[in-house]
Formats: C-alpha cells, sequence, structure tokens
C-alpha cells in the first residue's frame, strides 16, 4: 500500500516576474494551495500565508541549493516578457 502526505511546489512566477522584475521571489506551494513567497537572493520569507518552521527551512534549504540556476531563469523569463 502506497500513501501519498501531500505535495510541496516551489515555482517561479510570471505574475511575479511582471509585477517585481528586479526583485526575484519564489513561491512555495502545499497541495496547489499558495502557502508563503521566499526572496531568491536572501532565501527570506516575503509573504507568510500559512508556513510552518519545517516548510521555511525545507524552502531555504532548496533556494540555497538551487539560487544561481533559478536567479539565472528568473532573468531570461523576464527578458523574455519585456521583449
Amino acid at each position: 500500500m502506497q500513501e501519498s502526505f501531500g505535495e510541496t511546489i516551489l515555482e517561479l512566477s510570471k505574475e511575479d516576474m511582471k509585477l517585481n522584475p528586479k526583485n526575484p521571489v519564489i513561491r512555495m506551494y502545499d497541495d496547489d494551495e499558495l502557502i508563503g513567497k521566499f526572496s531568491l537572493k536572501t532565501a527570506e520569507v516575503v509573504e507568510n500565508i500559512d508556513l510552518a518552521d519545517y516548510d521555511i527551512r525545507f524552502a531555504q534549504k532548496e533556494i540555497r541549493r538551487n539560487r544561481d540556476n533559478w536567479l539565472e531563469t528568473w532573468r531570461d523569463y523576464v527578458g523574455i516578457l519585456n521583449a
């Protein structure tokens, strides 16, 4: 028997890129519900909707691990959106 206890997703959003292209953020979803936003530059919480301490630790660890790739992707998409 296999069970699932939810799915956590970190996502770069076109909406955030359009609203504030100079301030890269990443959204965190739990079971398709937005629970918070983090700065890609500092890994700090910028919007806490329903984040638990372990959500914050997980997101900060992933941001630090993947920061360079996500920032490059952010810059590429902002360039495409503003072309």
